[in-house]
């Protein structure tokens, strides 16, 4: 389709879609007049709704960056191309036609907007930018306006499948002009990008005090922390309701501040999500030599009742289910019938897709997703994962 077809689209849907996110996410933002045409938008990302909440404050159409799971949805996936033409991303590959689709449509006199994290956030706080995320800026001779959203995490925790109502705010950080971009590196453009963007959930909410309202609050929180910091066992905490507990005692309340309250008379080890992540990863830290050492016969990590599926670029092809097994040297996949083996060096990177859907490819380009129907933790392969590609 046509650029004026999808900006006429684009107007469409503003007007249609605008209203009703600004009343179900209680979200307003500043309008941004940028200086010059065509422009590149990098966002923070929080919610599955940004792409709409970034459009809404900017008075042209936007090409947005999307996940490449998203074409494989059928008639859905049909209708999204058709409407908005979102340019792919594979995740867990290095994806060169991004790249160079992102170029075309900008030199094309069209405008793109990139979630520079790649990842929504489980704990609030602002993930990494790639590193190459400033040669491309460099490279597309456009200007930069980078925007913040604010409150997403909580009003749709990624380990949540809930929204709840509190407040979203979004405005522009700044827009650079080509000629500034032209006087800096890819490494300084990298640093700014990162300062601009960084958003700390729980310090905000900290000096802010916003409830984010809803049903079953802390459901499916074992799908973030996975580890018990009163036992430091995996896999033993559970939700229900507003309540998140363990076998060994621990009971806490996640309110609607976003904070841990005890159910006994023991105080919380943690208050917030943020800080009990930050724990699980520095605690892995401290284990990963003796994990890196561990027999090959040793099981990490495994869980039951998944399915291993083929990720084709039109359709997810089913391959088999079974068990799933982390040993400190491969990725196995146990269908009872047939094991599959992926040698952790094979792996090109291991991701997550929305909640507990794990996306990987392997160096020769093949992409799989390993699904769960109940909430098991993706992030504790993921975590592991990165550790162990260090070797």
């Amino acid at each position: 389709m046509s650029l004026s077809w999808h900006r006429a689209a684009y107007s469409i849907l503003r007007v249609l879609v605008g209203p009703f996110l600004n009343h179900k996410l209680n979200y307003s933002c500043e309008k941004v007049r940028p200086k010059s045409n065509p422009y590149i938008v990098l966002a923070n990302h929080n919610t599955d709704y940004d792409p709409f909440l970034v459009g809404l404050a900017f008075p042209d159409q936007i090409y947005y960056v999307a996940s490449e799971h998203i074409f494989r949805w059928g008639l859905i996936s049909s209708l999204i191309k058709f409407i908005v033409a979102p340019i792919p991303r594979l995740k867990a590959t290095t994806e060169i036609h991004t790249v160079m689709e992102i170029l075309r449509k900008l030199r094309a006199g069209a405008n793109v907007c990139l979630f520079a994290e790649g990842n929504r956030s489980f704990s609030g706080e602002t993930g990494q930018i790639h590193p190459s995320t400033g040669k491309l800026i460099k490279k597309s001779g456009v200007s930069l306006i980078t925007f913040r959203l604010h409150g997403g995490y909580f009003t749709s925790p990624r380990w949540s499948k809930g929204l709840r109502r509190g407040k979203m705010t979004g405005r522009m950080v700044r827009e650079y002009t080509p000629d500034e971009l032209k006087k800096m590196t890819s490494e300084e453009i990298t640093k700014a990008i990162e300062r601009d963007l960084y958003v700390n959930a729980y310090e905000e909410q900290k000096e802010e005090c916003i409830p984010y309202t809803g049903k079953n609050l802390a459901h499916n929180l074992e799908t973030a922390l996975y580890r018990c910091p009163e036992c430091n066992k995996i896999d033993s905490l559970k939700s229900e309701g507003d309540r998140f507990y363990c076998s060994c005692g621990l009971d806490l309340t996640y309110n609607e501040y976003g904070f841990f309250t005890s159910n006994t008379e023991k105080e919380p080890v943690f208050m917030t999500v943020l800080d009990w992540v930050r724990w699980q990863e520095a605690d892995l830290a401290k284990e990963i030599e003796g994990i890196k050492s561990l027999s090959p016969d040793n099981v990490i990590y495994s869980d039951k009742d998944q399915t291993l599926w083929n990720a084709a670029k039109e359709k997810n092809i089913l391959v088999g289910k079974g068990t799933l097994l982390l040993y400190n040297d491969r990725l196995v996949f146990d269908s009872g019938e047939e094991k599959y083996t992926f040698g952790i060096n094979d792996l090109s990177s291991l991701e997550i897709i929305g909640q507990r859907v794990i996306a990987f490819a392997t160096n020769d380009r093949q992409a799989y997703e390993i699904k769960s129907d109940w909430p098991r933790s993706a992030l504790k392969y993921r975590d592991i994962f990165n550790y162990l590609k260090t070797k």
